[in-house]
């Protein structure tokens, strides 16, 4: 459910995209020095994004890189943002949501997956731990809601907003507690974040549901008796579109201090043009979802 959230590189400036590598970089870094080097294998994109905007809105935040080796690229040293607050908070969510995100592999696959995902959590639930000792009140929300949305699933619910209600709530609470004065700003900047990438991997799910059966609210919503969006592809890229509005929105209001052209070029372009493959069937399948320390 999470790797959705990319820029549109080709319409970046260099130096855009280099401080958006240096800060997935950074994070990769922060991660492994806090959590373990296996816990890098499952970063994305998605918090590396949560990372730029909590910095971009954070007055106190001195965004300086340096040029660090990993264990990826052991030779040539690579731009690497230095650990923030935006930063280390993002590493504690990354490594939360993986983890429940096996869990949720776990309860919902079978054979050679759930076994991988179960051997998998053992060696990541040291990391996990600390993790959660960081930021006990957004695994306890994210605990929540997961049970809500097996709930909802078990009850087949036939509906788009309910469920992805449920999940965007995760994301609201991805925003650190202490950020008082723009909180809820932010808040409901990855509210509508949030719901947009639920509804994108139903979206994008559709196909696989129909073939296990597992339960999908774009099928139910609309009676499909197959996996073809064509029918529905302008009524779900109005909905989708809205919640990416809503985000924007959300945003323009936050007195940014950085970064404002990569934050815009996300959530204008990059997240559009996902919606728009998704939606076409032409999605590339690692855009945002990349191999440790590759971006």
């Amino acid at each position: 459910m999470f790797g959705f959230i990319r820029p549109l590189r080709s319409e970046l400036k260099v130096r855009e995209w280099e401080r958006f590598q240096s800060v997935y970089c950074g994070l990769c870094h922060s991660i492994r020095q806090r959590y373990g080097l296996l816990q890098t294998t499952l970063l994305s994109y998605d918090c590396t994004y949560l990372a730029l905007v909590l910095d971009a809105a954070d007055s106190q935040a001195e965004c300086e890189a340096c040029r660090r080796r990993c264990i990826v690229h052991p030779i040539r040293r690579r731009s690497c943002a230095q650990e923030t607050a935006g930063i280390r908070h993002a590493a504690a969510v990354s490594v939360i949501l993986n983890w429940h995100k096996l869990q949720d592999t776990i309860d919902d696959e079978t054979g050679w997956k759930r076994l991988g995902a179960r051997v998998l959590r053992l060696f990541l639930r040291r990391g996990y731990k600390k993790a959660r000792q960081d930021n006990a009140e957004f695994d306890r929300v994210v605990t929540e809601q997961l049970q809500s949305l097996n709930r909802i699933q078990r009850e087949q619910t036939a509906s788009l907003d309910i469920p992805a209600d449920t999940f965007a709530n995760i994301l609201r609470a991805a925003v650190p507690e202490e950020r008082t004065d723009d909180g809820r700003i932010l808040g409901e900047m990855f509210y509508h974040t949030g719901r947009w990438i639920y509804l994108i991997d139903a979206c994008d799910d559709l196909a696989e549901d129909f073939t296990t059966g597992s339960y999908n609210p774009v099928r139910l919503r609309y009676r499909l008796t197959e996996p073809d969006l064509t029918p529905l592809r302008e009524t779900l890229r109005h909905t989708l579109l809205q919640s990416l509005a809503a985000s924007y929105h959300a945003y323009i209001l936050l007195n940014t201090k950085r970064d404002g052209g990569i934050i815009e070029n996300i959530l204008c372009q990059g997240l559009p043009e996902v919606t728009r493959q998704v939606l076409n069937g032409t999605l590339e399948a690692n855009g945002g979802k990349n191999r440790h320390g590759s971006i």
